[in-house]
């Protein structure tokens, strides 16, 4: 197993089995050698991968599952938090192209990437609105505002996952296979 496929399961594993639409997470570059071949992999399932900021020999990678995004930006809470926060172009090019350029500012991270990563908007607005985080309900994947024990299963339900992704990545399952994604066992990387 590459350290790129590692990390992919590791980070996206969720996102990759249809839980999420979306992931993000540092990836250093010497843990990227092989990100194009898994770009090209996963792009006929519908994912998208993207470098939303570079530093520090690494990068911000945003993986998400293209249509699953634009339900999420089109959704009208979603579409009017957004807009309240300066985005004018909610087109899917539009609205990362926002989001790259206020991550790109070193100002503060934007907090409205929540919509982005799929969290609920009454979490993102509670998030936005709790400067200094003691009012959340729960925290997991991310901090719950707002029906706390529905996001506790899913939670429970994202750990599910991973552990059952990680458990076969350990046992000497690639990626490609965990996923069923079809390719030749010569093109799997090491």
């Amino acid at each position: 197993m590459s350290k790129t496929g590692y990390a992919l399961a590791l980070n996206c594993g969720i996102t990759f089995a249809g839980l999420k639409p979306a992931s993000l997470f540092w990836l250093k570059d010497e843990h990227g050698e092989d990100i194009g071949y898994y770009t090209a992999l996963f792009s006929a399932r519908g994912f998208r991968f993207v470098t939303l900021k570079r530093a520090e020999r690494r990068r911000l990678l945003y993986v998400f599952h293209r249509d699953r995004l634009e339900k999420l930006l089109a959704d009208p809470e979603n579409y009017e938090l957004l807009a309240s926060l300066g985005y004018c172009d909610l087109s899917l090019r539009g609205a990362l192209l926002k989001l790259k350029t206020r991550i790109a500012s070193g100002k503060k991270f934007p907090h409205e990437v929540g919509v982005f990563l799929g969290y609920p908007s009454e979490d993102v607005r509670g998030f936005i609105k709790d400067v200094r985080g003691g009012r959340c309900l729960d925290c997991g994947y991310w901090k719950v505002y707002g029906c706390e024990k529905s996001r506790a299963r899913l939670f429970e339900r994202y750990n599910r996952c991973s552990r059952c992704i990680m458990s076969k990545l350990e046992q000497g399952r690639p990626l490609e296979r965990i996923f069923n994604l079809n390719v030749s066992a010569e093109k799997i990387p090491s």
